[in-house]
């Protein structure tokens, strides 16, 4: 006769935690440095056993529900323990020309069946692909011909020319759809932490404003700076000039202006920038007495 195994679990001086949604149960109680040094193999079985009685006795805690084909069955409650994603969340996918006049005039979209009961053949049939119900008319041997149709009219090579004219027009409006979607302007991003990545466009423009910053800061303003390799080059102030041809009252206007300070008494020159540069950055006083010297 087998031994009973013990459902015993130690706490120790730390409870132990689960998270039943994940079938997770954790131990945060320290190890003993002594015991493990002399069996390693031991205490770790010995954790991983007492950690794993203690999540199966939770479960044989939860309510059971009893199923015809699997038998009782557990219902795990949701878990607490909050996974990282892989992957960013995924964008949302962007309204067709049809779907955003429909959202705005309130019209609900109804989904149709894949299958349609065909009332001739008393059976189900797909409405598309093989053997759909949009083939019927390829498909019929007796087809009614119009009375102004040609000689070489043939009914089931015209549906199916109509039909193939249909599957290129949805195409075509495919095409367009993701043209106007690619061209309209991508919707704010959230800061960070909301769940919504910035792009890598919006991030290499933040890199590039923050190095043209740094590069700034120095006393030439980067000019003299080394350049790293695949550095852009910072690029200069646009100079802006007035076009060849402006109306007639905008350039009188300008004369009138320049023939306006002309006439002014005022002298145009900056006395104290002359003495200055005539005297060499001496003073009016130096060139005074130059020009005395000069008189004797």
């Amino acid at each position: 006769m087998a031994a009973a195994v013990s459902t015993a679990v130690e706490q120790g001086d730390t409870p132990l935690q689960l998270d039943v949604g994940l079938l997770a149960s954790f131990d945060f109680n320290p190890i003993s440095a002594r015991a493990f040094k002399k069996d390693p193999e031991g205490v770790l079985q010995a954790r991983a056993r007492n950690a794993t009685q203690h999540l199966v006795n939770t479960l044989f805690q939860l309510p059971i529900e009893r199923h015809a084909t699997y038998g009782p069955l557990a219902s795990l409650p949701a878990f607490e323990t909050e996974l990282p994603r892989e992957k960013p969340v995924p964008k949302p996918k962007p309204l067709t020309k049809w779907e955003k006049f429909a959202k705005a005039k309130g019209i609900t979209k109804r989904k149709k069946d894949k299958m349609i009961f065909d009332e001739e053949r008393q059976e189900w049939v797909p409405r598309w692909g093989y053997q759909g119900a949009n083939k019927k008319l390829e498909d019929q041997w007796l087809v009614e011909v119009p009375t102004n149709a040609d000689d070489d009219y043939r009914p089931d090579r015209e549906a199916a020319k109509e039909r193939k004219a249909r599957q290129a027009k949805n195409e075509a409006q495919h095409q367009r759809n993701l043209a106007r979607n690619a061209a309209a302007p991508a919707a704010p991003k959230g800061e960070l932490g909301s769940g919504v990545a910035p792009s890598r466009a919006r991030r290499r423009a933040a890199l590039e404003a923050d190095l043209l910053r740094a590069r700034g800061s120095t006393a030439s303003l980067g000019r003299f700076d080394k350049s790293l390799e695949g550095e852009s080059k910072p690029r200069g102030v646009k100079r802006t000039f007035q076009p060849n041809e402006i109306d007639a009252g905008q350039e009188r206007a300008a004369h009138l202006e320049l023939l306006a300070k002309m006439g002014k008494g005022e002298p145009q020159m900056n006395l104290r920038k002359a003495i200055k540069y005539a005297s060499k950055a001496q003073g009016s006083k130096a060139l005074a007495e130059k020009a005395a010297r000069r008189r004797k």
